[in-house]
């Protein structure tokens, strides 16, 4: 395999960092009371399982933004939905 340009390595780590952040943010959500506990879990599966396939995949930078961008999108969407 090829050695990674530095824009795949630049994308993969933004990725990951909003895969962490959307992390963190379920954990405050979770400890301020704002989602039900069944939202958390979903939540908590749905980065667990999107950071384990971006980092197998990580030089397909487009797939793996799209997808981190869609996890926080949809977490943000539905926390506000059962939050108000």
């Amino acid at each position: 395999m090829s050695e990674p340009s530095p824009r795949q390595v630049l994308y993969a780590l933004v990725a990951g960092g909003l895969v962490i952040v959307v992390g963190v943010l379920i954990g405050g959500a979770a400890v301020a009371g704002l989602v039900p506990l069944w939202w958390t879990l979903a939540s908590s599966l749905a980065v667990i399982s999107i950071g384990a396939w971006s980092a197998l995949n990580w030089r397909r930078t487009a797939v793996v933004l799209i997808a981190a961008i869609g996890l926080f999108v949809g977490w943000a969407i539905g926390t506000l939905i059962l939050a108000g």
